[in-house]
């Protein structure tokens, strides 16, 4: 591995090349499963120097973490827990999909974060993700949206994530 992943559990905050590659290499599986189900073509003008560009595309193309509307990745910009949910969210839905009892209660919970309302753009996949046991909240139920992820914390969201796609893939329960 490349030594820019190698340091990813020890960064203050991550990069979405960094998210990418995490997921890229950890959720190998899981990734090429949803990419086979899309059909998109994605264009990313950016990422071609990029260390992490083959898990760029991965997780792009199946749109896990999409590209920006100009068609940039921007592999070097910092990710915010908003962010890792809604990576978080786009991997537990294929887990969820199999096991309709789990999809079921994850998606009808409706957290209550101090400093997210429902009505907030990254809410879902917040009260996803927390409901999921992918992503904690502070000790004052804050979900921190705008809060810079750390390598140690993504590392353990993607963890718990493969944790659930092998149950998922054991027949679920």
């Amino acid at each position: 591995m490349p030594e820019e992943y190698r340091a990813i559990e020890q960064a203050a905050q991550i990069t979405r090349a960094d998210l990418a590659a995490l997921i890229g290499v950890r959720l190998a599986p899981l990734v090429q499963a949803i990419a086979e189900r899309r059909h998109d073509d994605v264009l990313i003008t950016d990422v071609r120097s990029s260390w992490a560009s083959a898990w760029i595309m991965a997780v792009a193309r199946a749109g896990i973490i999409e590209p920006l509307p100009n068609h940039t990745f921007q592999p070097r910009g910092i990710v915010h827990r908003a962010d890792l949910a809604d990576a978080a969210s786009r991997l537990l839905a294929p887990i969820a999909a199999s096991d309709p009892s789990r999809a079921k209660a994850w998606e009808q919970t409706r957290a209550k974060f101090a400093d997210l309302a429902p009505g907030h753009l990254a809410y879902p996949a917040a009260s996803m993700s927390v409901a999921a046991g992918v992503l904690a909240t502070s000790p004052d139920n804050a979900f921190e949206p705008s809060r810079p992820v750390s390598g140690a914390e993504a590392v353990a969201a993607v963890g718990r994530i493969a944790a659930l796609a092998a149950h998922e893939g054991k027949g679920g329960r």
